[in-house]
């Protein structure tokens, strides 16, 4: 904080310095840096040049088979049919070996294999060889820095990058032998970030200084607490738009809380529902003690944070910070009977010193016991909230801009472009289509006020980044295309190839010249007639047609976003289901904003496409589903049974499903009985 590093204030908020070094540490600090990704290649050449190629390395990551690579590997070694091994693969649901015999079921084993020794001995393998390590990869952001020359203290191998080597250790076997790591991490939100804060400055001339952000803006904490947060750095997920209606976060401790809690250690810890209670005053909040009062205040007498289990060991049993550490770090680790019976007696006795009772000395190890396995640090949660709250922040007063950093971006985060171009649109923004003499390589503001964008070149498929540069380069150096044969004459030669204009053509890009793109994708198509488009972009002979072109008439609305879809990923104009609705309707789906409207325990139907699925390890096989329409998006929750019911419907971009109403505290969802894959007049996005 002092060197400015973070823009979190330690004593503020209360951030405990002895979780990261104290006087008696014997090993080295945990060194997290998260980076642009944009800029993260950048600073990792610099630590080479300043500590030296020889004495720098990137940390290795042990790659283990899990079922999916493990069936396709071991299938192909027994020499199964490729077209079974591909289907018994893409049957597997989540990671874990138990459904591996299912998937097979599922998949469709052939009668004349399903009963045969190789099909078990295959099924036996694939159990047996998962959590195997394959290869060696590099460690997404560990950095080996030594005092004398790797090669004289730790294995290395040349890594892909001419002149750089490869620590054949992993972070666990760094970190056990007490050298030097840090941790140079990628975040594509702090990409996204920088290059909103350059967008700003580009339209209004003046870019927004995030260190002097006021930290109570009440707007945002209005928007964190609506649960209208896609986008929104770390808490964008399913669970957590569906908890932030219920904790109503109004204070930047309060964001801190959220960042930790919605993960799987808390939830396994039992440590949510206590808390949600407690927040909405339907529980009292109690204490294990009186003397932990202070230490678990802002966390409703819940165990929550690393730093919550180091001040009870000082203050409930008397232990120096130094003691405290080494005792969380102890508790975290798979301990035997007998090593867990002398952490309890070592933190009993020192409770019994300070004069608490026996029984309660017990009851507090339990507690802490419980959570330290999976406790959060709070100076991570609190780095991650202030992320969280800069992004929130951005979407709420430059969301164009905001936008485009996160489509600039991609992929990261829980949601598909085509979702957040959607989540704009509803929230009242301009997207304006592809245009070769508007769009610029990557999507941008159009505008002052905050609430129009573009889409950029580089969406366009086939086009890739060299065919937008080479687009906007010879714009911005000879003026806008004048007709499309001015633009073909001024890009013979480039890279742009006979894919990419007709993705252009196809998209709509040239319009804007006064050529409907049915007449360019005609011409193009038959070559350009006498040779116009031949010679100069070489023609798709499979495609080639002599004859004169007839009467077009305009695309549709329907079919425009169609071709917007299959080219862009997205489309600017109506949603996808919009062009569903009759069918829908005849289904007797309800539009999300409608079906929000009714009470919990009603019955009935709704459809949208699936923009998220998730099956967390810690739900026991039930399965949740984020559902989208043009009006907005609906929840649903998928038990074991209905799952294994209408599993093969479920793999379908767009379903009609049909449930329960369920809502409390504001949070609304549906409750699975009945799912129906449908088709549309066109198929949906996913469907390509």
């Amino acid at each position: 904080y002092v060197l400015g590093i973070t823009r979190v204030d330690p004593i503020a908020h209360h951030l405990l310095f002895e979780r990261f070094l104290h006087e008696e540490m014997t090993v080295t600090p945990d060194i997290d840096l998260d980076l642009s990704s944009a800029h993260r290649e950048q600073v990792i050449r610099y630590v080479h040049e300043r500590y030296g190629w020889e004495r720098t390395g990137m940390v290795c990551s042990l790659v283990t088979f899990q079922p999916r690579l493990a069936i396709r590997q071991v299938g192909k070694a027994l020499g199964f049919p490729p077209d079974l091994i591909d289907r018994l693969a893409r049957s597997i649901d989540r990671w874990f070996p138990e459904d591996v015999e299912r998937a097979a079921e599922v998949a469709g084993a052939p009668p004349d294999r399903s009963g045969s020794r190789l099909w078990h001995h295959l099924l036996r393998l694939v159990a047996e060889i998962q959590g195997l390590p394959r290869h060696l990869s590099i460690h997404v952001g560990g950095m080996l820095i030594t005092g004398r020359p790797l090669v004289e203290v730790v294995p290395v191998e040349p890594a892909r990058t001419p002149g750089r080597v490869v620590v054949q250790l992993d972070k666990d076997d760094v970190e056990d032998l007490g050298l030097i790591k840090i941790d140079l991490l990628g975040l594509r939100t702090l990409s996204a970030v920088a290059e909103t804060l350059d967008l700003v400055e580009r339209t209004t001339g003046s870019r927004p200084d995030l260190d002097a952000l006021p930290p109570d803006d009440p707007e945002v904490f209005e928007m964190c607490a609506s649960g209208d947060t896609m986008g929104v750095f770390q808490i964008e997920s399913r669970a957590q738009m569906m908890t932030l209606p219920r904790t109503r976060p109004a204070s930047f401790d309060d964001l801190v809380v959220q960042v930790a809690i919605i993960r799987p250690g808390p939830i396994q810890g039992n440590a949510v529902h206590p808390y949600l209670r407690r927040r909405r005053g339907r529980e009292e909040v109690t204490y294990p003690h009186p003397l932990l009062e202070p230490i678990l205040r802002d966390t409703l007498g819940v165990i929550l944070y690393q730093e919550q289990v180091i001040e009870i060991a000082m203050v409930a049993a008397g232990m120096s910070a130094a003691e405290a550490d080494r005792f969380r770090r102890a508790m975290t680790r798979r301990l035997g009977r007998a090593e867990l019976a002398a952490l309890e007696q070592g933190f009993v006795a020192g409770c019994l010193a300070r004069g608490l009772p026996e029984e309660a000395a017990r009851r507090l190890f339990e507690a802490v016991k419980g959570f330290a396995v999976y406790g959060f640090c709070r100076s991570h949660a609190a780095a991650f909230a202030r992320t969280t709250y800069e992004t929130a922040w951005l979407k709420l007063h430059y969301p164009a801009e905001y936008y485009c950093g996160l489509l600039n971006h991609q992929p990261m985060g829980f949601y598909r472009p085509s979702a957040l171009v959607e989540d704009a649109k509803r929230h009242g923004l301009r997207v304006l289509p592809v245009d070769v003499n508007a769009s610029g390589e990557r999507c941008s503001p159009v505008g002052t006020d905050h609430r129009t964008f573009r889409i950029g070149l580089g969406y366009v498929r086939d086009l890739g980044e060299e065919g937008s540069a080479a687009i906007v380069a010879e714009r911005d150096h000879n003026g806008p295309f004048r007709s499309f044969e001015d633009f073909l004459e001024r890009l013979r030669g480039s890279p742009v190839g006979p894919r990419a204009l007709r993705s252009l053509i196809v998209t709509g890009a040239f319009e804007a010249l006064g050529v409907p793109r049915r007449e360019l994708l005609w011409r193009w198509q038959e070559g350009w007639g006498g040779g116009g488009l031949r010679g100069r972009v070489p023609p798709q002979a499979e495609l080639r047609l002599s004859a004169p072109a007839p009467p077009l008439p305009a695309p549709s609305e329907l079919e425009r976003s169609r071709l917007e879809h299959l080219v862009l990923g997205l489309s600017t104009g109506h949603h996808p289901v919009h062009f569903h609705r009759e069918r829908l309707r005849a289904l007797g789906a309800l539009p999300s904003r409608r079906a929000r409207r009714r009470p919990p325990g009603h019955r009935l139907r709704v459809g949208g496409i699936v923009i998220t699925r998730q099956a967390p390890a810690t739900a026991r096989g039930v399965r949740f589903l984020t559902l989208e329409d043009e009006e907005g998006q609906v929840n649903v929750v998928v038990r074991p049974e209905v799952y294994e019911r209408h599993r093969r419907a479920l793999g379908r971009p767009l379903l009609v499903i049909e449930g329960t109403v369920q809502s409390r505290d504001g949070v609304w969802s549906l409750r699975a009985e009945e799912i129906t894959a449908v088709e549309g007049p066109w198929p949906a996005p996913g469907d390509g």
